[in-house]
């Protein structure tokens, strides 16, 4: 599963358990001096399930290294943004001035990742630190979200949507493609990457109110009668009322469905149920893969949680080693973020590109018996 990267030096997950990242040795006056990272979470509003796994990623991967990162104490302060992109600026301010954090993570949804991303521009670090506070963001997948203090380990919208337009058009032929998806940034945005991707022109696109719709029968009643595919991007609570919808209205025996990651992400599924069975989606991670990285991963999410990993748990656990292998390298986190090759672990290989969006293998998966099942690796 491992693509290697090359010219990039490749940093293996056991390697990071042990012994933080290659690079640079931290001064003396730095290994004394702990670091704050403000973790920016929904505790509440409709992506708390999501929020539930993320801290608990962030929390295990210190617990394993004895709260410490790049050799120093460390400390997580987390917040709850609950969906709000207003909060969410008005917390990433208060971490910043009055907390005094290093570098603020976490962000699940794009439109308060956006507005953290804007107030940490404007917002300067601690004292003796220029510049704005480092953002790695954890899952959220605004395309239009970066600068140069912003580090995303997740995905961006439209090279998701792009690598399910492009396994659709070959496992399903490229004619008959309904799209469907939740109204607001990365809904859409995924939509677009997979017409690009998928490269015909769709039948229908059905957009959904975002966050306001219980009853969706009325958007499955405009799929037209001629379609032979419907690809879908929801998350959080609207994944599992759409999952639900499907299945008990009888969509499942009209018509395939693709599904993005986020519609059958594990912690999701947890809620679904059996309505899930068989749904095949698009990710960039599966807790089968078949790695000794993911091995060690997954083993470690369960004896912790007692049950696997979702992708947002990964991409959550990869945001900390991120910012661990940077302050391991010693000087300037955002500088030091910007200068880290490739590192392998429980998704395979990724790199960071000059944008600072990871470069990845995706996978389709299939959903049978509480198993997200790799059938495919599809390249960058």
């Amino acid at each position: 599963m491992r693509v290697p990267v090359l010219g990039l030096p490749v940093v293996g997950l056991a390697v990071l358990m042990a012994a933080g990242c290659g690079g640079s040795v931290p001064s003396s006056d730095e290994e004394g001096t702990p670091v704050k990272i403000g973790a920016i979470i929904s505790q509440t509003g409709v992506y708390a399930m999501l929020g539930d796994d993320m801290e608990t990623a962030m929390r295990l991967y210190l617990d394993d290294h004895g709260d410490r990162l790049g050799g120093r104490p460390a400390e997580l302060l987390v917040a709850d943004d609950a969906g709000s992109p207003e909060r969410g600026g008005n917390e990433t301010r208060r971490l910043i001035d009055d907390e005094g954090v290093d570098v603020i993570t976490g962000l699940i949804a794009s439109p308060v990742a956006v507005a953290v991303a804007e107030q940490a521009r404007r917002t300067q670090g601690v004292a003796g630190v220029t510049g704005p506070t480092p953002v790695v963001v954890a899952n959220a997948g605004d395309d239009g979200l970066g600068g140069p203090n912003v580090f995303r380990v997740s995905y961006t919208n439209h090279d998701h949507g792009h690598a399910a337009g492009r396994y659709a058009a070959e496992r399903y032929g490229k004619e008959g493609v309904v799209l469907m998806a939740s109204d607001y940034s990365a809904g859409v945005e995924t939509l677009k990457g997979f017409a690009e991707g998928y490269g015909a022109k769709p039948l229908k696109t059905i957009l959904t109110p975002y966050g306001r719709v219980t009853d969706l029968e009325p958007y499955f009643e405009q799929i037209p009668p001629e379609a032979k595919l419907l690809f879908a991007f929801y998350a959080g609570g609207e994944a599992v009322t759409f999952a639900r919808s499907f299945k008990q209205l009888g969509y499942d025996a009209k018509i395939e469905l693709l599904a993005s990651m986020n519609l059958t992400d594990e912690d999701v599924l947890r809620v679904i149920g059996p309505d899930a069975e068989g749904i095949t989606s698009v990710g960039m991670y599966s807790p089968a893969l078949d790695n000794p990285d993911n091995a060690a991963f997954v083993a470690r999410w369960r004896a912790k949680t007692g049950r696997n990993p979702s992708a947002v748990a990964l991409q959550s656990w990869d945001a900390i080693r991120l910012i661990d292998a940077a302050l391991s390298r010693g000087g300037d986190l955002t500088r030091r973020l910007g200068e880290l090759g490739a590192l392998t672990g429980p998704r395979g290989t990724f790199r960071l590109n000059a944008a600072h969006n990871p470069v990845q293998n995706w996978y389709a998966r299939e959903y049978h018996n509480g198993v997200n099942r790799v059938i495919a690796t599809i390249p960058p």
